[in-house]
């Protein structure tokens, strides 16, 4: 019995650590960007606060796109790390950048639009035409009545 929940604790531990987000360095940026899938690529510090809040939203962009894995990349660079030399190849001044690279590579182009999920999931689909998983809200709890419909739906119990 002890067994069994040790292995079901460190299956959901394992699981929550799982990452959509690929990571760059050095070593591995030429053959992922610009090999045939465009790219967002976050450049971050790990001391960095705006990156720490940006960080679960990105999570989220990548569960969004996961099913795209092999249309769309969403990745991130330490540029005060190991990634310091992309950081610098890149013009990365502040923390985070993000950057959308195209399928080719080539030039980067800078992405100022808002922090949010609906705005990054927007700008990726935007510019590779891959739609994200993300649900779109429910209805609006309440009916929207005009003189042609206030009698029937006010008069008639539901």
């Amino acid at each position: 019995m002890k067994f069994g929940t040790l292995f079901a604790a460190v299956l959901s531990v394992s699981g929550a650590l799982a990452s959509n987000v690929i990571d760059l360095t050095p070593d591995n940026f030429d053959e992922i960007v610009g090999k045939g899938k465009p790219a967002l690529v976050e450049f971050f510090a790990p001391w960095c606060g705006h990156c720490k809040n940006l960080a679960p939203v990105y999570e989220q962009l990548a569960d969004a796109y996961a099913h795209a894995k092999d249309k769309v990349i969403v990745a991130k660079v330490d540029a005060d790390g190991a990634g310091r030399p992309l950081g610098q190849k890149y013009g990365v001044t502040g923390f985070p950048t993000l950057k959308w690279f195209g399928p080719e590579g080539g030039e980067p182009e800078k992405y100022d639009g808002g922090r949010d999920l609906e705005a990054l999931a927007n700008f990726i689909t935007t510019k590779s035409g891959v739609k994200s998983s993300i649900k779109p809200p429910p209805p609006p709890a309440y009916e929207i009545l005009d003189v042609h419909t206030f009698d029937e739906v006010a008069l008639t119990a539901r």
